[in-house]
């Protein structure tokens, strides 16, 4: 089990692709760390951005970025900057990378009342279900070929004592793939301990994926299809979309995308 859920370099990447992105990306530079900001200042009020160093990297428009943020910033060096001139620079894709990440990680807020929990680390970005009190989880969601469907997420697969869990979990990386942007999704199990929800340690991960030859592990075109409902919740679109940011929408179908395309 691949618990970094890296993407190989040569094999085929599911993406679901962005339909629709901001033309524009907004940056202004900061004249003091933000946390010198004022206890009145409402960061809310910026919508998502990146810090990037001493900028501030938005699809937010730049005038209401600069409202939102007006006393810590040095007004002259803000800047409306076309989406493709950042994406011709390697070090502007992976600041784009980064903030379409955060949107989506926004999105995903959405089913943490369903058990889904997002982790969020820069160096291997996931998701994976928590077991309900300590048991098993099961939930509801919308299937494209049969409407409304359950599945179980979490199932206990070790009593007595010390039971464990097996808990259903989604590794994510948004990249541009033949020119294409798109969340890369990569299903996997990872295994709990008795409280269904903190992940065993490595070694334990390891010994219990390998169990009945890697098949309580393995994942296939199932758990594809599963994600590709969970995630667009029945909807034809993925709606990304917050407060000043109106056209940012994912589809609602896998690509299936050779990784060496990556960019």
């Amino acid at each position: 089990m691949d618990t970094k859920h890296q993407l190989d370099a040569y094999r085929v990447v599911n993406l679901l692709p962005f339909v629709s992105m901001p033309d524009r990306i907004s940056v202004v530079r900061l004249r003091t760390a933000l946390r010198f900001r004022p206890p009145n200042l409402a960061l809310a009020k910026a919508g998502i951005f990146i810090h990037n160093g001493d900028e501030i990297w938005s699809f937010t428009t730049l005038p209401n970025l600069t409202s939102a943020l007006d006393v810590m910033l040095d007004r002259s060096l803000g800047r409306s900057c076309p989406r493709a001139e950042v994406e011709a620079d390697p070090t502007g894709r992976k600041v784009l990378s980064w903030l379409l990440r955060k949107h989506f990680e926004r999105y995903l807020g959405r089913f943490s009342a369903q058990g889904l929990f997002v982790e969020g680390d820069a160096n291997g970005s996931r998701a994976y279900f928590h077991g309900q009190g300590g048991k098993t989880r099961t939930i509801s969601y919308r299937s494209r070929m049969a409407g409304e469907a359950s599945r179980n997420v979490v199932v206990q697969r070790w009593g007595g004592r010390r039971p464990w869990f097996k808990n259903e979990g989604l590794g994510y990386q948004v990249l541009m793939l033949g020119g294409v942007w798109g969340v890369a999704i990569e299903p996997f199990y990872i295994f709990a301990g008795a409280d269904a929800c903190k992940p065993l340690p490595y070694a334990a991960q390891i010994e219990r994926s390998s169990r009945w030859n890697g098949r309580d592990a393995r994942t296939g075109a199932s758990h594809l299809t599963f994600w590709e409902d969970f995630l667009t919740a029945g909807a034809p679109l993925v709606d990304l979309r917050q407060d000043g940011v109106d056209n940012l929408f994912l589809g609602r179908s896998l690509l299936q995308l050779p990784s060496q395309a990556a960019l």
